[in-house]
């Protein structure tokens, strides 16, 4: 490998990260100076030394082989948690090492978890730093880079792929210059749109402002220790169902949709199953809440049931009720939409809503085949027949997706962590969903009584499930072809 390649690239992506450390030491000169801002003003410089380093020393090239392109997505993100660590590492207060470690990575790859107890105790320079990471992690490093990189050709090209999933892929029917454009367009303009609706809804500027950052990345990162909860407003916690929904989608077809003028996303049969699973889940918690006399209100039900659900299935991770008091089979549902998560080519990780309808399809046709063994059965998605390559690919991932979801549970179980406790931890951090039930981190709780062991292993598992399975044993696998 070309660790020169390697060390320019992954600079870029901490020179993006200094950068968002500087725009929130300028929210913190406006807040009067706040403490944050020297934290924030020597985290970005020293952050910007770092990264333009390898620039100023290593020469630009034009191409790199799939093997370095695998690395710098890996070494970018794993960086850009580390760094990301210093604004709270300076500042201190609930930041222990491990608790900054913990809620950077939960920050950059948008799971939203949090080790805080009291949030609003943060100035605000920090607290727009800290929905600065799901920003970043969001979109993603990768794109990013590519978006500033100095050269055009396959270097883009190829980094651009690795930040989109295999099966996704289909769907950006562009070059890589306008697969940038595509994913930045679609990017800003559910930020801004998010930002103005609720800001119309009565959520103040400063707040809708980091909201709209968080649920425009599906992070789960509010401004208030009480999450959602806090505003009591059905009309905000409407509009961030409608964009949590939105950034969830494929962001090829939305962009398709618009400019065609047409409901192109609303066609595509994943879209369909995935709208479908959320209008069915959030109807049968609802229909449980209220019989379990949970919550006897039935448009109560309702709100919060879709809600929770929404910001489950699609990892956004707000919170507006205490999910711990919910019956059994709710919970039980709500670990489900947990593993299946938003849609490929989104800003969402999980399973991703695609495989799902895919390995749904995929067993059907089993049954059909053993049925009628003659018969010449194909899986189909959007009128096109899947070849068994992808079917095989797309049930080896659930595989290992499910059984490493179930090893970090026993490991955390472990450390002396109840079941439902170690198992939902396992899923959230796997799909990067954020709260879990059980013992601590629920929609309405917070991960600082976990042992420090555990979060930090917890912030490895965000990476990993961010990044997906695939992705970081390719480049274990070309790295001992190559040696």
């Amino acid at each position: 490998m070309n660790w020169g390649v390697i060390s320019r690239n992954v600079g870029i992506a901490l020179i993006c990260c200094a950068s968002f450390m500087f725009l929130s030491a300028l929210v913190s000169v406006l807040d009067g100076f706040d403490s944050s801002f020297s934290p924030l003003l020597l985290s970005a410089i020293l952050t910007m030394m770092v990264g333009i380093f390898p620039l100023v020393f290593v020469r630009r090239h034009r191409d790199i082989n799939t093997q370095e392109g695998l690395a710098i997505l890996l070494i970018s993100w794993f960086l850009c948690c580390i760094f990301s660590m210093l604004p709270f590492v300076l500042w201190g207060g609930e930041f222990s090492l491990v608790n900054a470690w913990f809620e950077s990575a939960s920050g950059i790859t948008t799971t939203g978890a949090t080790v805080l107890e009291d949030i609003e105790a943060l100035p605000k320079g920090l607290l727009f730093w800290r929905s600065s990471t799901h920003y970043i992690g969001g979109l993603g490093v990768v794109v990013f880079i590519v978006m500033i990189l100095p050269s055009f050709g396959t270097v883009r090209f190829k980094m651009s792929k690795m930040g989109v999933d295999d099966i996704s892929k289909n769907n950006y029917q562009y070059k890589s210059n306008k697969f940038v454009r595509v994913v930045v367009t679609v990017y800003a303009g559910i930020t801004i749109c998010s930002f103005l609706s609720l800001l119309l809804a009565g959520m103040p500027l400063f707040d809708a402002a980091n909201h709209a950052l968080s649920v425009t990345a599906t992070g789960g990162f509010s401004t208030k220790n009480a999450s959602i909860a806090a505003y009591d407003s059905p009309l905000i916690e409407w509009v961030l169902i409608f964009f949590m929904i939105v950034a969830s989608l494929h962001f090829g077809l939305i962009y398709a949709s618009f400019a065609t003028r047409s409901f192109k996303v609303l066609k595509n049969p994943v879209t369909k199953f995935y709208l479908s699973t959320i209008l069915a889940v959030s109807l049968l918690i609802a229909v449980n809440l209220v019989t379990s006399g949970t919550i006897p209100n039935v448009a109560e039900a309702l709100r919060h049931s879709f809600f929770t659900v929404v910001c489950t299935i699609s990892t956004s991770g707000f919170g507006s009720t205490d999910t711990n008091v919910w019956p059994t089979f709710s919970i039980i549902l709500l670990l489900y939409v947990a593993l299946q998560c938003g849609c490929s080519g989104s800003t969402t990780s999980g399973l991703r809503s695609d495989r799902v309808y895919l390995t749904l399809k995929a067993a059907w046709a089993q049954v059909i085949k053993m049925a009628y063994p003659t018969a010449v059965v194909q899986v189909k998605s959007d009128g096109q027949a899947v070849d068994r390559e992808m079917l095989s690919s797309v049930s080896l991932y659930v595989l290992l997706y499910l059984i490493l979801t179930l090893i970090m549970a026993v490991v955390y179980s472990a450390f002396g962590i109840d079941l439902l406790t170690a198992v939902s931890a396992s899923v959230s951090m796997m799909s990067n969903v954020g709260p879990c039930f059980g013992s601590f981190g629920s929609s309405m709780s917070n991960f600082s009584m976990a042992p420090e062991a555990v979060k930090v292993l917890m912030g490895f598992q965000m990476i990993i499930g961010r990044l997906g399975i695939y992705s970081i044993l390719l480049v274990f696998v070309l790295y001992r072809k190559r040696a």
